[in-house]
């Protein structure tokens, strides 16, 4: 897999060393409320998903990266693309995902690798489109959506069951041409 660099990140592959701090992200249940179904449990539990995410990286079904900083090459988060579509003119990301450990939120880190991601994605992979979801009320995630230019696209009341209720879901997106414009890049 390809490893990126941004000002202040490296994004690569898992390493057997980033265990205790992907163990330390996946099962914390206040960090992982919004992907709860990726919550590990124990140690084993997180080494078998990092494991997974090693695996879908070579079949080239997902690219699952590490976020670490680069002072220190420490995983503090992650970004993730699903491949599922290609078509005659590229591929499309649907879904992108992230999540970083507490300590290091607010602090533009996952901006920072998201901006990375898709400019890999779009000017190097080919990508044409890339789409990402969240529950309505998870504030945080659209606000890098925006932030990283997504545009709202879809509105989906009462979409799916979640911690006990039917919550709403947004889906928002973006198309290698509106990248393109908005990085100046076309």
């Amino acid at each position: 897999m390809v490893v990126l660099e941004s000002d202040r990140l490296i994004i690569r592959n898992y390493r057997e060393s980033d265990l205790a701090e992907y163990h330390k992200m996946m099962s914390d249940k206040t960090n992982m409320y919004w992907l709860i179904e990726l919550t590990t449990t124990s140690l084993e539990e997180s080494r078998r998903s990092m494991e997974f995410a090693l695996e879908m990286n070579a079949k080239e079904k997902m690219r699952l990266r590490c976020v670490a900083l680069k002072e220190n090459d420490r995983l503090i988060g992650a970004v993730g693309c699903e491949l599922p579509t290609k078509t005659p003119v590229g591929h499309i990301v649907d879904p992108m995902a992230w999540f970083i450990l507490p300590e290091y939120q607010n602090k533009g880190y996952i901006t920072e690798a998201v901006k990375r991601v898709m400019e890999y994605e779009f000017l190097e992979a080919g990508c044409i489109r890339i789409v990402t979801a969240a529950f309505k009320d998870n504030i945080p995630t659209q606000k890098v959506m925006v932030k990283v230019g997504f545009r709202k696209e879809a509105e989906k009341i009462k979409a799916r069951w979640y911690d006990g209720q039917m919550r709403d879901r947004v889906e928002y997106a973006i198309n290698r041409d509106e990248f393109l414009q908005m990085n100046s890049m076309k």
